[in-house]
């Protein structure tokens, strides 16, 4: 079950006309693909997501101990050219923490949104030396630390085609990029155990 489609960048309600699913307004941003999310976090619904998408979904694997998925949102259908998975759990360094993985199509905003930038692409900010790298269903990916505000960090690089972004909170739960951080593709396999938790609250970007 999905909940009315939002702004992909400031979260804002849509409108979106009967038997158009591609396209939303949104009365800041105009134009945008709708961004769709789960009511609840249920493997069907994962599953359902990653059947048809055309970005990655992407989660930790293995899985940080204590962690577990909160939230899966997407943006246009059918045929997701955006897709969140939000997952939450110990920080490294004491406390209780939270992680968004975006992958999307250039042009979305959805990252942007998240990290709480302006625009839709990361443009200059992805050049000179990565700041750290992950694995990717396999494929080194080198990720840029962007500028962004305390209660965050964020990071971004490219992945089988299309931006992947990480977003945490606080900022210091980043400590989970220097523990070499391998990403699973959920449109590979959806395995049965994948820890699910309480819905976040965070899928809703510009928060």
């Amino acid at each position: 079950m999905s909940v009315s489609p939002v702004c992909p960048r400031c979260g804002e309600a849509l409108t979106v006309r009967p038997g158009v699913t591609g396209e939303g307004w949104c009365h800041v941003h105009a134009a945008v693909t709708p961004l769709h999310h789960t009511a609840v976090v249920a493997h069907d619904a994962i599953s359902a997501v990653c059947a048809d998408a055309r970005v990655p979904a992407w989660v930790p694997d293995p899985m940080p101990r204590g962690w577990a998925v909160t939230g899966l949102a997407w943006g246009g259908e059918p045929g997701a050219r955006a897709i969140v998975v939000a997952c939450a759990g110990p920080a490294p360094l004491g406390g209780s923490a939270e992680l968004v993985l975006v992958a999307e199509e250039p042009g979305t905003g959805l990252g942007c949104g998240y990290a709480g930038l302006p625009g839709v692409d990361p443009g200059d900010l992805v050049g000179g030396p990565s700041t750290v790298a992950v694995e990717a269903a396999g494929q080194r990916v080198p990720l840029w630390l962007v500028p962004v505000g305390e209660d965050r960090a964020a990071y971004v690089g490219e992945a089988h085609g299309v931006w992947l972004w990480l977003v945490t909170w606080p900022a210091s739960a980043a400590w989970l990029l220097a523990e070499d951080l391998a990403l699973l593709d959920l449109r590979d396999r959806v395995y049965p155990d994948l820890p699910l938790g309480p819905m976040t609250d965070r899928l809703l970007p510009g928060r």
